[in-house]
């Protein structure tokens, strides 16, 4: 048995090479067995009766393709033999060969009606060509049909387990993967944090240093400033390397660019109008130079909110208004109604994004219908403690 592992696996993975063998196995039966009417195995049958009976096994070259087809065809070509007259006293293969592809490769209620074709067009073959033994062949081909479909239906429930457990390998292989990513990142991420930790608390520390000898001690005060310039460079070497890891493997490199802030607004604004919304701005209060964070926060709230307001009202009005409070940035955008369009839904991604931001910087944020079909979106940012006392 081992000598023969090595020939099957071969020819399982050569299809089209089994399937020529079968066909000309079904052709050899098929021609050595044509007889004429009346006639047993081995009474001499004209020449174009034993191609007929070959061509009858031809189509089975193709019988993975095309399953149903091969089965009409070589049922077609068997009823054309038959009505003549002759008989094929070894049996007809093709037929049952092609059926059980039919029922492995398909489910019931297509492979139904292509077996039906077959059983009603071997029966006019009986018929055309008054065959004596109508019943006893009808019967043979009841049971042998029978069983052709019920192990063809076995055949379709094992390949279909096969690509279930397929499926269900590649999900559990992806679930690991994703796993071993997730841990990886986790990983990452504390390591990101140790070395921004220290390095920002050497920072501090010789800041704090060189801010107390400045005066007293201009040497200790340079020594320190070399120390928080070589402490800096390690630890921007150090973000790079780390996000160098967490960068996508196909990542394009590409020009990087400052992020947006409360600057790029007018910019937002004009980008907004030109696409069709009219907006009107107005800021109050004395503008402070907030943190990067902030800015950023600030800039795709207000984006966020414009391109809602594009989205769901693009025929309404707009207003954008920036205040600055003695401790807090008020954002407030606000949109007049729109006919026919209903407003934002609170808990869509969009929205849920700009309370995770607002919540990020401990600020708070506030949306929802007002006026007469209207829709605000009003963000409160405190400030930093630092800007506060500014």
């Amino acid at each position: 048995m081992p000598s023969l592992a090595k020939p099957i696996q071969a020819l399982r993975a050569r299809p089209l090479l089994v399937d020529c063998l079968i066909a000309a196995a079904s052709a050899a039966l098929l021609g050595l067995g044509a007889a004429p009417h009346g006639g047993a195995f081995g009474d001499p049958a004209p020449v174009g009766v034993v191609l007929l009976a070959v061509l009858v096994a031809a189509p089975l070259v193709v019988r993975r393709r095309y399953p149903i087809a091969v089965l009409l065809t070589s049922v077609v070509i068997m009823t054309v033999y038959t009505s003549l007259g002759y008989r094929a006293t070894l049996g007809e293969p093709a037929a049952f060969i092609a059926a059980y592809t039919v029922w492995a490769r398909y489910p019931p209620a297509k492979a139904v009606a292509p077996t039906v074709a077959w059983v009603v067009l071997f029966e006019l073959g009986l018929v055309l060509g008054d065959v004596p033994s109508f019943v006893v062949d009808t019967t043979r081909l009841l049971a042998q049909c029978a069983g052709t479909i019920i192990v063809g239906r076995l055949g379709y429930l094992r390949a279909d387990r096969m690509v279930e457990r397929a499926v269900r390998a590649e999900r559990e292989i992806r679930l690991e993967a994703e796993q071993a990513v997730a841990e990886e990142r986790i990983r990452i991420a504390h390591e990101l944090h140790d070395v921004v930790s220290h390095h920002i608390s050497v920072i501090s520390v010789q800041a704090n240093l060189a801010r107390y000898v400045f005066e007293s001690s201009p040497d200790t005060a340079r020594t320190a400033l070399d120390t928080i310039t070589g402490t800096t460079t390690e630890a921007l070497d150090e973000l790079r390397r780390l996000l160098g890891v967490l960068r996508p493997p196909r990542y394009e490199l590409r020009e990087y660019r400052p992020q947006p802030g409360l600057a790029d607004l007018p910019a937002l604004v004009a980008r907004v109008r030109e696409a069709g919304l009219t907006v009107k701005t107005r800021t109050t209060g004395e503008p402070r130079r907030l943190p990067p964070g902030q800015q950023l926060c600030t800039y795709r709230i207000a984006q966020e909110a414009l391109t809602n307001v594009l989205k769901h009202a693009g025929e309404a009005c707009a207003e954008l208004t920036l205040e600055y409070g003695a401790d807090e940035l008020v954002l407030r955008v606000r949109n007049s109604a729109s006919e026919g369009t209903p407003p934002p839904n609170p808990a869509g991604q969009g929205l849920i994004g700009m309370r995770e931001r607002a919540r990020m910087y401990g600020g708070q944020i506030e949306m929802g219908p007002v006026g007469s079909g209207g829709f605000a979106i009003e963000l409160t940012l405190p400030y930093l403690p630092q800007e506060r006392a500014r």
